[in-house]
């Protein structure tokens, strides 16, 4: 399998931004090379399985992470926090503040719907680099790689816990049509330290989603983010 789909073009100033250590190109290149520039180019390689392995390690990563800051927080706690931390709106925000959106190589249909914004694309994109970065330099600097980047995320209030994903989608309903969306949780699930909550997500009164999660501020995180997937709505609230 050819791991080299299309040459990528990055600046020196890019890469810096980036914070991606010199050498594993193949590895950054497939890293940056969306589904969709796959297809078009006909070649048998995209991020898919990088994203994959790099969402293992910061799922690990953050765990450790929170674990050693938090010594009072049980373990409902570090479920919620570690949930926001490496939800879609806040690894989409991490990639846009680093670029990630300059350098994605999409197929010439998805990059004229402004698919280089939308917060799956750009999320896949940051895990895949984890991935690749683990595989060219090892685990440390893939730990390197994310403390640099999400600092501000981890370090982040409980309070603040998805917020991010929700106000992307409030914002879109509002400038669409004034509107709010409105969160219903329709079910609880397991006993009351293991609970799984299911919340479905409407706009305009329909339906258009449904996410779960430990808790209902989580549960509601994941419906607006299946929400805005749905509706193609981008991380600059465009669609």
């Amino acid at each position: 399998m050819t791991l080299v789909v299309a040459p990528l073009s990055m600046t020196p100033a890019q890469r810096e931004r980036l914070g991606i250590p010199a050498g594993g190109e193949a590895l950054v290149e497939l890293a940056l090379t969306h589904p969709s520039r796959r297809h078009q180019a006909g070649a048998g390689a995209d991020n898919e399985r990088l994203e994959f392995l790099g969402d293992a390690i910061l799922g690990a990563v953050v765990a450790a992470r929170l674990y050693a800051d938090d010594a009072a927080a049980e373990e409902g706690d570090l479920s919620e926090r570690r949930a926001a931390v490496v939800s879609r709106a806040a690894l989409a925000e991490v990639a846009l503040r680093i670029g990630i959106d300059e350098v994605l190589m999409l197929g010439e249909g998805e990059a004229s719907r402004g698919g280089a914004r939308r917060p799956a694309a750009l999320a896949a994109a940051f895990e895949a680099l984890i991935g690749a970065i683990y595989l060219s330099h090892g685990f440390a600097a893939a730990i390197t790689f994310i403390e640099g980047h999400m600092g501000a995320e981890l370090a982040a209030p409980r309070a603040a816990l998805g917020k991010g994903i929700k106000t992307l989608l409030q914002e879109w309903t509002q400038a669409r049509n004034g509107s709010l969306p409105r969160y219903d949780v329709v079910a609880t699930t397991g006993p009351e330290h293991d609970r799984t909550y299911e919340c479905v997500v409407r706009v305009d009164g329909s339906e258009v989603a449904r996410g779960s999660g430990p808790s209902r501020r989580a549960a509601e995180a994941a419906a607006a983010e299946a929400a805005i997937d749905l509706l193609g709505i981008t991380a600059g609230g465009e669609k």
